[in-house]
């Protein structure tokens, strides 16, 4: 087993971990990480302004990729289409 798959597999642990305490209950995790969530407001703050500058920045180079530029057809299309 190589470095990767052992750090995936201690993920997946943990994982399984977190799942356990909360009686694989994802409602109830939710719940936990709300309340964890209200003890440090101002690391919340700081992420949500974080998010709203990547958006900002990511809104100024629009995708190359627009209209059906990604569909699959049967056929190129042809000068007349």
């Amino acid at each position: 087993m190589n470095a990767a798959d052992v750090a995936i597999e201690e993920i997946r642990a943990v994982c399984r971990a977190i799942s356990a305490e909360y009686g694989h209950d994802v409602a109830k995790y939710l719940t936990a990480l709300r309340e964890v969530e209200k003890k440090y407001p101002d690391q919340i703050k700081r992420g949500q302004e974080i998010l709203a500058r990547r958006k900002a920045e990511r809104a100024k180079y629009p995708s190359p990729i627009s209209g059906d530029t990604l569909v699959m057809r049967e056929r190129p299309k042809s000068e007349n289409e």
